[in-house]
């Protein structure tokens, strides 16, 4: 017997996107060219969130050979959304008989508001299906259709604390080479004026650089990065990170000798919001980066700031009275007891961090670039310098 032809719309939604927290609605469409005998038709809904990748790893002890590779897949999985509703008959029975024509079953159903944004990428995905199935028997389930639906998930900024309202800088300071060959000090850094923001809006980030190094900054790269962190279940807890530029604005540099300031605007793009209850499973994190490009085999140092992507935009600036002006002289970077404390390291991700006092991650020194990034956040007062 055929799988009857099965229609899903959902009601004034073509689309099928909906808000966390919203009713669903919609109806099924049934077509038969025969009479159908079932106990039940059911509509499920399913949300699920899914990760997974492969890496070739080396192996030289057991019984493969030295040298040998092997592929290991890693995935992880948790439920979102599991609910069944009949749209008409149950699971177990009478049997009925549907006769030939068209029959039409509307449903409708309240979403979970802590459900999060629809997400599709290289190694994660956080899909919704509405699914319907007929039950012939108690033992007999046969799938017949399935429509996908979009869930979007509010994330009010002004929800976060006044943190977000707050200006935020980054600093470093790098000496290229060392000992003997060591030269003067490139100075770098970079400031915004709030740490949360929503898609559509522009980032305005001033850099300021001055370079006593004989090495010449070609150009600034301010960049928008999504930092994808999955964690895998099966076959063993393993924890991968990726970096994607989703956007990014260049300007001039700044040769050896000169001091310059930049002002640059970067327009976020439509990206999910940042989201971290699915931690570690997965979780959504962002950060602008600024890459000053150097001349010659000098690895181009990098400064980052973590912000936070919402839906909902801030309402208000900071209040002037919590601005209070600095109560001491602005950090000289180039003063001869000051710079050379501040060499350090900055590692790649995936590497050993640490937390500053600041509550902001710092990377840990383990003996490359010579470069330590500075993270200050103007939480209890402060003006940023001009």
């Amino acid at each position: 017997m055929p799988d009857p032809e099965c229609h899903i719309r959902f009601d004034n939604n073509p689309y099928g996107v909906y808000l966390a927290g919203q009713t669903l609605a919609g109806q099924v469409e049934l077509r038969l060219t025969e009479i159908l005998s079932v106990i039940g038709i059911s509509l499920r809904l399913d949300g699920l969130t899914e990760i997974e990748w492969s890496e070739v790893i080396e192996s030289a002890t057991g019984h493969q050979p030295s040298g040998s590779r092997k592929t290991a897949r890693y995935h992880g999985q948790q439920t979102l959304l599991n609910s069944t509703s009949f749209l008409c008959g149950s699971s177990v029975g009478p049997v009925r008989d549907l006769a030939i024509g068209t029959h039409t079953y509307h449903f409708s159903c309240e979403l979970p508001a802590h459900l999060p944004t629809s997400f599709e990428g290289y190694h994660a995905r956080i899909r919704y299906t509405a699914k319907v199935s007929v039950h012939r028997t108690k033992a007999r389930v046969d799938p017949i259709g399935q429509a996908s639906f979009t869930v979007l998930r509010h994330l009010n900024l002004n929800e976060h604390g006044e943190v977000l309202l707050l200006p935020a800088k980054s600093e470093l300071t790098k000496v290229f080479c060392c000992g003997p060959c060591s030269s003067e000090p490139l100075y770098i850094s970079a400031q915004i004026a709030r740490c949360g923001y929503i898609p559509g809006q522009t980032i305005v980030m001033k850099i300021d650089a001055v370079n006593r190094s004989r090495t010449t900054v070609t150009e600034f790269r301010v960049k928008l990065v999504q930092k994808l962190c999955y964690s895998s279940q099966q076959p063993a807890v393993e924890t991968r990170t990726d970096a994607l530029v989703v956007a990014e604005s260049r300007c001039s540099g700044v040769t050896s000798g000169e001091v310059v300031k930049h002002q640059q605007n970067l327009l976020i793009p439509a990206v999910p919001p940042t989201y971290t209850d699915g931690a570690p499973l997965f979780s959504v994190n962002y950060e602008l980066e600024v890459e000053a490009r150097v001349t010659g085999p000098n690895i181009s140092p990098r400064l980052a700031m973590p912000i936070t992507i919402g839906t909902i935009a801030l309402e208000q600036a900071v209040p002037k009275e919590k601005l209070k002006p600095l109560t001491k002289p602005p950090w000289d970077p180039f003063s001869s007891q000051h710079y050379t404390d501040i060499i350090g390291t900055r590692i790649p991700i995936g590497n050993a961090v640490r937390r500053s006092q600041a509550g902001l991650e710092e990377q840990l020194p383990n003996g490359s670039n010579n470069v330590r990034l500075h993270y200050i956040v103007h939480r209890n007062g402060g003006e940023l310098p001009p």
